[in-house]
């Protein structure tokens, strides 16, 4: 049988130098920046093959991010040692409930390895085959454009996460935040809108501050891992309150979502993050 052109596995083998800002004081690999050292792996070889979004241009199939995992191990490395990038990206359909293609999505697994091998981060990063338009039925693309030139349907299947299977089901949060916070034009990218590491940044900041709040010790503890679901972008100038919930034992969670401010307390978020709390030896 002739293979499914959809089918293209894009493979990656990069060595990235070390920024210094990306480092903890153990001089490890700090979590939100895992996606800047798999950017390369993971859209470049993407905007080779078909050619990078004209932002200037909203018309024609785009392919946003939806969903980002991401984890670091605490491994210190050598800051003058460059890292090495494992990556690997395919095409997958998204079904609904009765089997029906939901969504075409551009999933992308990237590890990240110090020069001794040892696994300093991993990131698994999911985008969404979409179209600017303000109607949801002709945003979404259930077939690809055959301009692509990469074959109409994928034969893989992949899940999509969503706001809820983060955000713990009939249980209000432990904290929300009392007044608005602000995105301003330093946070935001060439999609026109917030960028998607900037909410982990303002997550992390939040959950830390509650943390110290009701008694953590955050000279031991750092994020480890980080879920992400992007629902609705945000954008400079607009205002945003955080909530956030605790919960599990092994390992600690804490979730926490952003409301746009003016937004009832029980809209969908627009976005929701989970993150893993672990513990190091650091004195």
């Amino acid at each position: 049988m002739p293979r499914n052109p959809a089918d293209f596995v894009l493979r990656a083998r990069l060595k990235e130098r070390l920024h210094f800002p990306d480092l903890s004081e153990r001089m490890a690999l700090k979590l939100a920046s895992v996606v800047h050292y798999c950017a390369r792996s993971h859209f470049g070889l993407w905007h080779r093959k078909l050619g990078s979004p004209d932002f200037r241009k909203l018309e024609g199939v785009f392919t946003p991010l939806v969903s980002v995992e991401i984890e670091v191990s605490d491994i210190p490395v050598d800051p003058m040692q460059p890292l090495e990038v494992h990556g690997e990206s395919y095409l997958a359909r998204n079904l609904d409930a009765a089997g029906a293609i939901r969504h075409i999505v551009r999933e992308g697994r990237h590890t990240l390895l110090d020069p001794r091998g040892n696994v300093v981060g991993r990131a698994r990063l999911l985008n969404v085959f979409t179209r600017y338009d303000p109607d949801p039925a002709r945003r979404r693309v259930t077939e690809l454009p055959s301009s692509l030139g990469v074959g109409s349907v994928p034969s893989r299947v992949t899940e999509l996460p969503e706001i809820e299977t983060l955000v713990p089901a009939g249980r209000a949060p432990d904290l929300v935040e009392e007044s608005p916070a602000f995105w301003h034009y330093g946070q935001t990218d060439a999609n026109r809108h917030v960028n998607g590491i900037e909410y982990l940044r303002a997550m992390e900041g939040y959950v830390a501050e509650c943390l110290a709040r009701r008694g953590g010790d955050l000279r031991r503890t750092y994020f480890s891992r980080a879920r992400i679901v992007y629902r609705k972008p945000c954008f400079r100038g607009e205002g945003y309150r955080r909530a956030v919930w605790f919960h599990g034992e092994a390992p600690p969670l804490a979730v926490g979502v952003f409301r746009k401010d003016g937004d009832p307390a029980d809209a969908r978020p627009a976005v929701a993050i989970e993150l893993t709390l672990a513990q190091h030896d650091a004195p």
